[in-house]
């Protein structure tokens, strides 16, 4: 497979949005694949702060009524806080597929057979690509992330099409 487009971007805390990347393909594709990474999905013990424990405890105090201990706000924040990113691939603005896995790194895989869960398989790549990816919720500032995009072309040696 080739590598037709890559990019590397950042988050910070509190953002939330869709990020949408749109690739021209000037050749027709058989195969492709979508490599996504983030990564502090999750806070750390050594993150724990004053700072954020109070902060957290506001929160929950002034968006749903709820007052948490110390201990509980910290098992919150180690367990159940995350960073959650997604990503969705149209063609030719059709959908044909998302993932909602809570993976920090996955892959979308398609041919004409087969495709990742999820994912619709699609036996040719051509025309306007656009891999959205879907920011529900960042939990530290500057999230690292990766999109890459790689395709395997229809024309081989001796082929003329798919």
């Amino acid at each position: 497979m080739e590598q037709l487009y890559h990019v590397e971007g950042l988050v910070n805390r509190d953002f939330v949005g869709q990020i949408t990347y749109t690739i021209c393909l000037e050749r027709p594709y058989r195969s492709m694949d979508i490599a996504f990474t983030f990564d502090q999905q999750r806070f750390s013990r050594e993150d724990l702060s004053e700072e954020l424990i109070a902060d957290v405890q506001r929160q929950c105090l002034e968006k749903y009524g709820l007052t948490y201990s110390r201990e509980e706000t910290e098992r919150v924040i180690l367990g159940d806080m995350k960073t959650e990113i997604h990503t969705l691939l149209t063609l030719n603005d059709t959908f044909i597929g998302c993932i909602h896995r809570q993976l920090t790194e996955r892959h979308m895989h398609y041919d004409g057979e087969e495709a990742t869960e999820g994912c619709i398989p699609t036996p040719v790549f051509e025309g306007v690509l656009k891999v959205t990816v879907l920011v529900f919720n960042v939990i530290k500032d500057r999230t690292r992330y990766t999109l890459s995009v790689s395709g395997e072309p229809c024309e081989r040696e001796g082929e003329t099409a798919c």
